[in-house]
């Protein structure tokens, strides 16, 4: 009798443990909202819409999509229209190097860009992984189709490269910078530069606070177009 108590004692305690322990989310969304201060071409306040989905099973697949849009206007007059968006899906060959396939789109007027879409594929290698700490670097090459104002529709072969880093300082908070550079292989002087660097840091269960900062730099812009704009704005974010 005591040994079948104790069976079922030792299998109570692995079922709780199981049900206490629960696997971690494949997907992970947010949607945020905003105010930004912006610098460069343009300075005004601007409204921020963001939103962010991954898919990580924590398998060989990773999808993910970002998009970010900044509208601002002064005395009736819009002064800010900026979109831009990411779609990316990595295959992992190992724990550090991975390929992927990426569609990236930016759409800003005031830089004289009606529309630029870069599809590219290549490869990648993760120097830092870790649950605190992540350092990927990554290159492709692909093409672009880009519409201006002045000079109209063009395309062009294009490479690309990049770096991302995130750091978990907490269970709460996290630093995330990310760098990249797109050129085109008919004129590599005329190249497109992000950077962006933020911190995001829990307010409530599902809610986040995020400031961030992010700069892009376009080598090559339109007449009477700075070369640079600059944004610094924060916004609540609501995971699901």
């Amino acid at each position: 009798m005591k040994t079948q108590w104790f069976l079922i004692f030792v299998i109570a305690v692995r079922v709780s443990a199981q049900e206490a322990v629960k696997p971690p989310k494949a997907w992970t969304s947010s949607i945020g909202a905003g105010l930004a201060v912006t610098s460069g071409n343009t300075d005004t306040q601007n409204y921020n819409f963001s939103f962010s989905t991954k898919y990580d099973p924590k398998t060989r697949v990773i999808f993910k999509t970002d998009a970010l849009w900044l509208r601002g206007s002064s005395d009736g007059e819009t002064q800010v229209d900026r979109a831009t968006a990411a779609t990316r899906l990595e295959y992992g060959f190992s724990e550090r190097t991975f390929a992927f396939g990426e569609v990236s789109y930016l759409r800003d007027p005031f830089k004289d860009i009606n529309y630029l879409v870069a599809p590219v594929a290549g490869g990648g290698y993760r120097i830092i992984r870790s649950d605190a700490r992540n350092l990927t670097v990554d290159a492709a090459a692909g093409f672009l189709v880009e519409n201006n104002e002045v000079l109209g529709r063009s395309s062009s072969g294009a490479l690309k490269a990049g770096e991302d880093f995130d750091w978990a300082l907490s269970p709460a908070s996290k630093i995330t910078q990310k760098l990249t550079g797109l050129w085109k292989t008919d004129d590599l002087g005329d190249a497109l530069y992000h950077f962006d660097a933020g911190l995001t840091t829990s307010v409530m269960t599902r809610i986040e606070l995020k400031i961030a900062y992010a700069y892009d730099h376009k080598s090559k812009p339109a007449l009477d177009v700075k070369k640079g704009d600059s944004a610094l704005f924060a916004a609540l974010l609501f995971k699901f």
